[in-house]
C-alpha cells in the first residue's frame, strides 16, 4: 500500500512539473533539448570561410554555402571574401592574431609559409572522402608528408587572348608561338592598334612565367635553400622583357605598376589596352565576364631546343585553420565543396576542373560554353605537360615580392639589368638560407 502511495505522489509531482513547464507533448522538442529518441540534437556551430575572387565567384560560392546550410541546419557559415589584392596580407594578420577563418583559400606558393608556422590542420586527421581524387592531385597539398591543403580544382597558367583584337590588328593567330615570334607579334599589335595599345603586358615581374622559362632551360626556380638557376639565366629573362617594353610591344612602367597587384579587374585585356593576359585556366569565365568578350586559352611560347615548361597544378586550394574550434564541421564543409554533386552544379569550374573524378563525370554534360573551353584546354595541355613539384620553400612568397620590387626598379630606369639580377640573386639566396 505504501508503495502505491509513493508511486501516486511521484506521478502527481511529475504532472505539476509538466504543467509548470508549459510543455505540450504534441510540440517538437526545442533546440538543445532531447529529441525523444535517445539522441541529443547536433550542436549549433558557426564556421568562417575566407576566399578571394571576382564577383561571379562570390555569388556562386555564397549560393553553394546556402545549400550547405540547408543540408546541415545546425551549421551556420559566415562568408568572408575580397579581391586578390591584399588577401594574403589580411590572412597573415589573422593567422598571427590567432583569429583566422576555419576554412580559407590558399595556394601552393604560400602553403609552406603557413604550414611551417603550424597554422594549417593536417587534413589526414579529419574525415574527408578522397576516394575519387587521384594521388597526384592529393600530393599537391603535401607538406613534410602531411596533407595541409586540398586543391579546389585543377588548372594551368597560360595566356588568355582576345581573338577579336588580333583580328582588328590584321594578325592571323597561330596555336603557339616561339619567344621570338611572340615578341614580333606583340610589336605588330602595338603598331596596328595605335597609341595606348600593347601586344602584351610586361611580365618581367611574373614568378609563374619565370618558373616556366627556367623549366624550359631544364632548371627550377628553387633548389632546396637556394635558387636553381644562374645569374646569366635571369639576365636573359630580364633582357627579353626589357626589350619588349623599349620597343613599345609592352606598356610603360607606370601602366605595369598599375596592374601588378594581380586583380583581374585591372588587367589590360579588360580595359582593351592589350589582347593578352596571363591567366589561370579556371579564371577564364571570370575574365570573359569582365571583358564581356569571348576569349580563348593559348600555351606560353616555346623555346627552340628547350624543354616543355607547362605543367598542370592547382591555382586555388583549401586549408583548415589549425586552431579552428570546429575542425570536424570545417572538414564537412570542405568535403561538401569537393564531392557534393549539387554544389558542383552551382560552382562549375570557377576554381578549376573538379578534382573528384565522380564530380567531373557528373557535371560534364551540363558545362557552360566557357567551362567546356577550360576542360578542353586542360585536356590538351595535359598531353604535353611535364611533372612539377609544387612544394615551395619557406620564404617563397617573400621572393615573389622581391621579384616585383626589383623588376620595377628596372622598368622605371633606376637600375640596369645586370645590377637587378645581382640584387635578386643575392637577396633571394639570403632569404632562403635564413629559413
Amino acid at each position: 500500500m505504501k508503495r502505491v502511495s509513493l508511486w501516486l505522489m511521484c506521478a502527481a509531482l511529475l504532472s505539476v512539473l509538466a504543467a509548470c513547464s508549459g510543455g505540450d507533448p504534441n510540440e517538437p522538442a526545442a533546440s538543445g533539448a532531447s529529441s525523444g529518441n535517445g539522441e541529443e540534437p547536433a550542436e549549433q556551430v558557426e564556421l568562417r570561410i575566407l576566399w578571394w575572387g571576382t564577383q561571379d565567384r562570390h555569388d556562386l560560392t555564397v549560393k553553394a554555402l546556402e545549400l550547405f546550410e540547408q543540408k546541415h541546419p545546425n551549421i551556420k557559415v559566415k562568408p568572408e571574401f575580397s579581391g586578390f589584392d591584399g588577401y594574403f596580407d589580411k590572412l597573415n594578420v589573422q593567422v598571427s592574431g590567432g583569429n583566422a577563418p576555419d576554412l580559407f583559400q590558399t595556394t601552393y606558393q604560400f602553403m609552406s609559409d603557413f604550414a611551417s608556422r603550424g597554422s594549417l590542420l593536417d587534413l589526414g586527421a579529419v574525415e574527408l572522402n578522397l576516394a575519387d581524387v587521384d594521388q597526384g592531385t592529393r600530393d599537391i597539398g603535401l607538406y613534410e608528408g602531411k596533407l595541409m591543403m586540398l586543391p579546389a580544382g585543377i588548372n594551368a597558367s597560360a595566356f588568355a587572348i582576345d581573338p577579336a583584337l588580333f583580328e582588328k590588328a590584321g594578325i592571323a593567330l597561330k596555336d603557339r608561338y616561339t619567344w621570338e615570334e611572340f615578341a614580333d607579334v606583340s610589336k605588330q599589335v602595338s603598331e596596328k592598334l595605335g597609341k595606348g595599345s600593347y601586344g602584351t603586358p610586361d611580365y618581367m615581374n611574373n614568378m609563374d612565367i619565370l618558373t616556366y622559362y627556367m623549366r624550359q632551360k631544364g632548371k627550377t626556380v628553387f633548389d632546396g635553400n637556394a635558387l636553381g638557376f644562374e645569374k646569366a639565366d635571369l639576365v636573359e629573362y630580364f633582357a627579353y622583357w626589357d626589350e619588349m617594353r623599349k620597343s613599345g610591344a609592352a606598356p610603360t612602367a607606370e601602366m605595369t605598376a598599375s596592374v601588378s597587384s594581380g586583380e583581374l579587374e585591372k588587367q589590360l585585356i579588360v580595359t582593351g589596352n592589350s589582347p593578352v593576359v596571363v591567366l589561370g585556366s579556371n579564371q577564364l569565365g571570370s575574365m570573359e565576364t569582365l571583358t564581356n568578350r569571348k576569349l580563348q586559352m593559348m600555351p606560353w611560347p616555346t623555346m627552340p631546343g628547350g624543354q616543355e615548361g607547362h605543367y598542370i597544378s592547382a591555382g586555388i586550394s583549401w586549408s583548415i585553420y589549425a586552431k579552428s574550434e570546429h575542425p570536424k564541421e570545417a572538414a564537412m564543409l570542405l568535403d561538401f565543396l569537393t564531392n557534393d554533386l549539387d554544389a558542383a552544379a552551382i560552382l562549375g569550374a570557377n576554381r578549376g576542373v573538379p578534382i573528384s573524378a565522380k564530380v567531373r563525370e557528373a557535371v560534364a554534360s551540363s558545362l557552360s560554353e566557357t567551362d567546356q573551353k577550360q576542360f578542353a584546354f586542360i585536356d590538351e595541355l595535359s598531353k604535353i605537360a611535364t611533372p612539377f613539384n609544387p612544394n615551395q620553400p619557406v620564404g617563397a612568397s617573400e621572393i615573389r615580392n622581391l621579384l616585383v620590387n626589383t623588376t620595377q626598379q628596372v622598368q622605371f630606369g633606376k637600375i640596369g639589368i645586370e645590377e637587378a639580377a645581382d640584387e635578386f640573386m643575392t637577396k633571394s639566396n639570403a632569404i632562403l638560407q635564413a629559413e
